[in-house]
């Protein structure tokens, strides 16, 4: 089994990436995850073509093996059965061994493999921060690079057989915090961000007569994703007097992109917070001849295209929220 010895393998764990570090290293960090992912992909295609060509000898190694068999079967022995049968299975076994090997490296270097949209969102927001943020300061971020959903309690969900078409459907509602940053401005006000990103997913499969007569099944599936950002400041009551801000107020300051819309604004006690949610990302698919729900829902990746919008939601956010915040009279 491979092991990547670079030092940008240590940068997560097990698709998780945690800091609390200055901002030129976040970013620094952030872009070595970006040059980690490519550079997995790319191995990863590497390896798929090998095995495509250790499937080829082990084609042509049965070939020599059964071929040979047949033809000694139909018209008699020949010499060179023995000989065929014998390259055929030393063919057959190395190819084999090769491409188990290949499949242990895969699974190594898949590791590093990750959904772009995952590190491209912090990629593009946090340098936008930089020039307000607090330079002797960390940034405490979280980062999740692959999926690591949760159940959502307050979904719909279940799974149960059916019995008119007999057949299996599966309800599914999963949230997750995909990215969190917290850190601080020149002017002493404190942020917190979050992303959570939420689904909710059907499957069904069932048993269907064929024109031809024969029974066979059929899956649908849906899925809905969307993507709420929170955002919340905390200010210094002596730099501002937010208290002068109406809701309407906050509220006229937000400007959300085309795709996501304004949830909720809210002015508390030294603090402001600003909600967004996405439109819903809306799939469908239909298969044949095949039962697996779950394989079918993770399939559904279009959601992952989103980047450009969860980038200026998030940018947005933060613009709309600290130009309210400074729009308030200094306290002498």
């Amino acid at each position: 089994m491979t092991q990547n010895n670079s030092q940008s393998s240590n940068l997560h764990d097990e698709g998780k990436y945690k800091s609390s570090k200055n901002f030129a290293e976040v970013v620094g960090d952030l872009n070595a995850i970006s040059v980690l992912d490519k550079n997995s992909e790319s191995k990863m295609s590497q390896i798929e073509s090998k095995k495509k060509k250790g499937c080829g000898v082990m084609l042509v190694g049965a070939a020599l093996i059964f071929v040979p068999l047949m033809i000694a079967t139909e018209y008699g022995a020949g010499g060179g059965v023995g000989f065929c049968v014998l390259l055929g299975l030393l063919l057959l076994c190395a190819a084999g061994f090769y491409n188990l090997n290949l499949s242990d490296k895969f699974k190594e270097v898949s590791k590093d493999e990750f959904s772009d949209y995952r590190y491209q969102v912090a990629s593009e927001l946090i340098p936008c921060l930089g020039i307000d943020i607090d330079p002797n300061s960390n940034l405490e971020i979280n980062l999740n690079l692959k999926e690591f959903p949760v159940i959502d309690e307050l979904g719909q969900n279940k799974e149960e057989k059916t019995k008119t078409p007999k057949g299996k459907r599966k309800f599914v509602a999963t949230q997750e915090p995909i990215f969190t940053l917290a850190g601080r401005f020149m002017d002493g006000t404190k942020f917190d961000f979050e992303m959570t990103e939420y689904t909710t997913a059907y499957g069904e499969w069932f048993y269907y007569r064929a024109i031809s007569g024969k029974t066979k099944t059929k899956l649908r599936a849906r899925k809905r994703t969307r993507w709420m950002a929170k955002l919340r400041l905390r200010y210094k009551d002596k730099r501002y007097d937010a208290s002068s801000i109406s809701i309407p107020d906050l509220e006229s300051f937000a400007q959300m992109p085309q795709g996501a819309r304004l949830k909720k604004v809210k002015n508390g006690d030294s603090e402001v917070t600003l909600v967004s949610v996405t439109d819903a990302v809306k799939q469908k698919i239909k298969l044949k001849l095949n039962q697996n729900i779950d394989l079918a829902l993770q399939s559904m990746k279009e959601h992952e295209g989103k980047k450009t919008l969860l980038s200026s939601m998030s940018m947005m956010a933060f613009l709309s929220l600290y130009q309210a915040l400074n729009s308030c009279s200094t306290k002498k």
